[in-house]
């Protein structure tokens, strides 16, 4: 509970800084934009626990909304999920991982068309499993440096290619998930 009070803070100030320095920003470059598309997925915790079970979670999707505070930083909130089923005997496994995140993203902007940019999200991560018919959720607080380009190609469209390292804290420890991304950003 304290975790989503800290988000949640924590977006309200990124939010009103970017409603002040909004006026700073040129007219040319969109001011906020919005992102969805495909995330795949990997636990490094699946993989050396059972090498035989596939780590791999290939259904994922991912938005993301964002506001420009100057030329070089921003801030963004995203929410992603990802699902999986084992490919087990018996009443196979459903896994899924949901983030709620936040944070600041540094940007280069170019007149290229090529904007690359380096990010740190910060917020929770809900795993859920379920295996006949009995659910067990957990939330854990989760962190996740990574970068990207985004590549304008026409007016305020644009596609994003982005590759993270997800870190979750649970249990006295660090579960890993390196994730990829391709999405359609719309600016405006």
């Amino acid at each position: 509970m304290r975790l989503s009070s800290t988000v949640l803070i924590f977006l309200s100030i990124s939010l009103s800084i970017s409603v002040v320095s909004a006026a700073a920003q040129s007219a040319n470059s969109p001011r906020y934009e919005v992102a969805g598309g495909y995330q795949f997925m990997r636990d490094q915790d699946i993989s050396k626990q059972d090498p035989d079970l596939s780590a791999n979670f290939p259904a994922g999707w991912m938005a993301s909304g964002g506001a420009h505070l100057w030329s070089w930083l921003g801030a963004v909130g995203e929410v992603s999920g990802s699902a999986k089923t084992l490919s087990i005997p018996g009443d196979k496994p459903k896994l899924r991982v949901y983030t709620f995140m936040a944070g600041p993203r540094f940007t280069r902007s170019a007149h290229s068309g090529v904007n690359p940019f380096a990010q740190v999200l910060l917020g929770s991560a809900r795993a859920s499993s379920s295996v006949l018919g009995v659910r067990d959720t957990v939330t854990d607080f989760s962190y996740q440096p990574g970068g990207g380009i985004d590549l304008s190609l026409a007016g305020r469209l644009g596609v994003r290619f982005e590759g993270d390292y997800r870190i979750i804290r649970a249990a006295g420890h660090n579960s890993k998930e390196p994730r990829v991304v391709a999405a359609a950003v719309i600016g405006f």
